[in-house]
């Protein structure tokens, strides 16, 4: 017996302790059709909408400039992640019994209301609520993924979520050059304005093309009292308290307030406490909670979720901090910023389809994926090597760090699709989801963190050594408050501060970013090798790349049969 062998048999014997039904393959060939592929299409461009409305932290800078607000900054970035992160799961959940189609469809009106509360807004505040809003947008939108996946027979899933991941890259291109252009020729208010349209066409195409039966854990059970009657409340309010708490304590540190006050504290604490809380009761008191027992019926659950929280922090983090390196030592102009951002963003959409055909092939994903986590590691490292002297190499680097990317946003989610049970999709897909939004907001904290704390020693150093060398020292105080504010003109009120120092200060103020920066990248390279070394132990999903369709859309027996149960 080979090795996939045993793990196989192994997987069958703790599914049927569980008391899981066998997923069958249809008795006569399944054909994709027209019906599939539009519904495919209709359901990946739903996920468009998660991943467009991002793109509107590449221009923060400008809507803080445009409306003051500064100390909401972080909110104005975290305010989406933190709503999708505490609903995403429990929309998940009811999806899988309630189905997925309406999910969708309200979100993606949610989404257009949102939009236009943010592109509308005269305080930053109204940007922060209309951003929360397309965050419970987004928790609906993302069903998408897993949706697009039940509606594809098993052994096709790769290829689905290579399309649909390659989609959600090219429409975060689009976005970012557009939201550029508009800060540059007209409003950062038109970049929401488009992801209102974006949003708009989600709904119309969902509602014209997806048309799937009943879920199975609906089919299962037929009565509607009995359904509602495993929906986990107590598990859905702990996880969103708690959730919440938590991502507001990261936010709040270091930001709004220290690290060290009562209100981080506080907060930090009763998140920790409360997710404590809710594992103990998912663990012990339900079996059919959020995180449904029957997920961990093989160990690639859990080591999943952990490899698609640093590929948040990776994919998510990145983009936001990587257009704040930019516009700190290359440019500020708006279009350049996106620009550079492009080679980055270009490689991981259009090696999405390649990852998922070879994934689709070869029925083998573990050694692809740690190999393009290693990949990743060293060209994050390589990253720290760039200085404003060396912009091309930021544009090889990222390009080809933008590849491994590409591996790591398709693979986890479609093995992690393979390795639990199909009519727990929803579930799954969500809490995966989550996970890269949870990555995303920790990735950033902890990367401006370390930011921060280099900055703040770096800078102050690299400047006293131009203003001790001319006896000018004692204005250090005043001049590091005239670099905070980003404006040259406020080094020129500085008053007994000579104009030919100026050039220089800034060159100085410069290096200092340049190697603060440099511990940015060193620390996500090792959270990336961390992750490889992770994914090791992770088992073949290869039997179960099958003829198994879930939700067929196509006229076929499979179909009927689940029409009928």
């Amino acid at each position: 017996m080979t090795k996939q062998d045993a793990e196989h048999e192994e997987d069958q014997t703790r599914s049927l302790s569980l008391g899981m039904i066998p997923e069958d393959e249809p008795s006569a060939a399944y054909q994709v059709g027209w019906r599939t592929l539009m519904g495919i299409f209709a359901l990946s461009f739903a996920n468009n909408c998660a991943a467009v409305s991002n793109t509107t932290n590449t221009i923060i800078s400008f809507q803080i400039k445009a409306l003051g607000g500064a100390s909401l900054a972080s909110w104005m970035a975290n305010a989406n992640l933190l709503v999708t992160l505490a609903f995403g799961p429990v929309f998940g959940s009811l999806s899988d019994r309630l189905g997925k189609k309406w999910f969708i469809v309200i979100g993606s009106l949610i989404g257009v209301i949102g939009s236009v509360v943010s592109g509308s807004a005269n305080h930053t505040a109204v940007i922060v609520a209309g951003n929360a809003l397309t965050g419970l947008a987004n928790a609906g939108c993302i069903m998408g993924v897993p949706a697009s996946q039940e509606v594809t027979p098993n052994k096709l899933r790769p290829w689905t979520m290579g399309f649909s991941q390659a989609m959600a890259s090219a429409i975060t291109i689009v976005g970012t050059i557009s939201a550029g252009a508009f800060v540059k020729f007209q409003s950062w208010r038109w970049s929401y304005y488009f992801n209102a349209f974006i949003y708009g066409t989600s709904f119309a195409l969902v509602l014209a093309f997806y048309h799937p039966p009943r879920p199975g854990l609906r089919r299962q059970l037929s009565q509607r009292r009995e359904l509602f009657s495993q929906v986990d409340y107590p598990g859905i309010f702990l996880f969103t308290g708690s959730i919440t708490s938590l991502i507001i304590a990261l936010t709040w540190g270091g930001s709004t307030y220290a690290w060290s006050s009562g209100q981080v504290i506080g907060t930090l604490v009763a998140g920790c406490v409360g997710l404590v809380a809710f594992g103990l009761y998912e663990w012990k008191f339900t079996s059919r909670g959020i995180f449904d027992h029957r997920l961990f019926h093989t160990r690639n659950f859990p080591i999943l979720l952990f490899v698609c929280i640093v590929d948040g922090m990776l994919l998510l983090g990145v983009n936001v901090l990587y257009a704040q390196q930019i516009a700190g030592l290359f440019t500020t102009d708006a279009i350049r910023i996106a620009t550079i951002l492009t080679p980055y963003l270009a490689t991981s959409a259009f090696g999405c389809i390649p990852a998922g055909w070879i994934m689709a092939r070869t029925k083998s994903y573990r050694v692809m994926l740690i190999a393009a986590l290693l990949w990743c590691s060293l060209f994050t490292g390589l990253m720290a090597l760039v200085n404003p002297q060396r912009l091309s190499w930021a544009y090889a680097f990222s390009a080809l760090f933008g590849m491994g990317t590409a591996v790591t946003t398709v693979i986890p989610v479609v093995a992690m699709g393979l390795s639990v049970p199909s009519f727990l999709l929803g579930t799954a897909g969500t809490i995966s989801i989550s996970c890269r939004a949870l990555g995303g907001i920790v990735g950033i904290t902890i990367f401006t963190a370390v930011y921060d704390n280099k900055i703040n020693s770096a800078a102050p150093r690299y400047v006293s050594s131009v203003l001790d060398a001319t006896g000018d020292g004692s204005l250090i105080s005043e001049v590091m408050a005239a670099l905070g504010s980003g404006s040259t003109a406020a080094l020129q009120q500085i008053q007994g501060l000579s104009e030919s120092l100026i050039p220089k200060i800034e060159a100085a103020y410069l290096a200092a970013e340049t190697y603060s920066w440099r511990y940015v990248w060193v620390a996500i390279c090792v959270v990336v090798a961390v992750n490889a070394a992770v994914a090791c132990s992770l088992h073949s999903v290869a039997t179960k790349m099958n003829d198994h369709i879930e939700s067929a859309l196509e006229i076929s027996e499979a179909r009927d049969k689940q029409l009928q149960e």
